[in-house]
């Protein structure tokens, strides 16, 4: 089974962005909101901030305390909206618990022009009719992976396991339009077959636990969960499970998760250049 690198491929797209933003000579600015003191959300944000500067941009924080209001939130928001100098604007999720529940609201609030992040619901459903102003990070990660692996998606069988707003739905959309047959599990079964395939994504599953009789011999396999599982970060696939198998695997760590900031700063660098809706 071989190994994709998910930074070698963040690393590309990256100097992409970074070389269409010195030659349309802007600098994109991204606001990011961060409520509470989350550690694992600080190292995401740190991990952002970082790649928005590598391609010459900059990032605005806007940090709130975690009993903040729900109409607070929703006011900083707006102000961020009306702000010109601001491209996009990154609500950090999870949110502290008592603002869970309003989660969509607060991501229908951000300007669709400037939700880079894609999850402004408008988003999500424009996608459905093949117009949206941005994608989800995580659904065009997992596209390029697979555009980069398979010469073409039409006629392909995909099984995407799981069905988050964020990879699967978005994802299971983008490839169907493109002609390939999609199945969408739900969950990963613990111990029978998923359906033959030429591609699975898998996000929902459980630590380390898939075994190669459960996946097709030659497919391609991308693992997008991400678990804490005795002292390490992993995903569903514990890559020496595979390792008699043909066919390539996206691993956890060091798979999606690069990628998925690569394609942020790919949306901040359209939301700073591109036509308004």
């Amino acid at each position: 089974m071989e190994l994709i690198n998910g930074r070698e491929i963040s690393d590309e797209i990256r100097l992409q962005v970074k070389e269409k933003v010195q030659t349309a000579g802007i600098s994109p600015n991204l606001a990011i909101i961060i409520v509470g003191d989350d550690k694992e959300s600080l190292l995401y944000v740190g991990l952002k901030e970082k790649a928005v500067s590598f391609i010459g941009g900059t990032v605005q924080h806007l940090v709130l305390p975690g009993n903040t209001s729900r109409e607070t939130l929703l006011e900083r928001i707006s102000k961020l909206n009306q702000d010109p100098s601001i491209d996009g604007i990154l609500l950090q999720l999870p949110l502290p618990e008592p603002l869970q529940a309003h989660a969509d609201e607060f991501l229908a609030a951000i300007d669709v022009n400037k939700d880079v992040d894609g999850f402004n619901p408008i988003n999500r459903g424009r996608l459905i009719y093949g117009t949206p102003r941005f994608i989800s990070c995580a659904a065009l990660g997992c596209l390029d992976v697979i555009h980069r692996s398979c010469q073409t998606t039409k006629g392909k069988t995909a099984v995407l396991v799981g069905d988050s707003f964020d990879v699967i739905l978005p994802l299971a959309l983008l490839l169907n339009k493109e002609g390939c047959q999609v199945t969408v599990v739900p969950e990963m079964p613990m111990k029978s077959s998923l359906p033959d395939a030429d591609i699975y994504v898998i996000e929902k599953g459980h630590p380390e636990s898939l075994q190669a009789h459960q996946v097709a011999n030659g497919s391609l396999i991308l693992d997008v969960g991400f678990y804490w599982h005795y002292d390490h970060s992993c995903g569903n696939v514990k890559p020496e499970a595979l390792s008699g198998m043909e066919g390539k695997l996206l691993p956890v760590p060091g798979g999606l998760g690069p990628i998925l900031i690569a394609k942020l700063v790919e949306n901040l660098y359209l939301a700073a250049a591109g036509e308004k809706d």
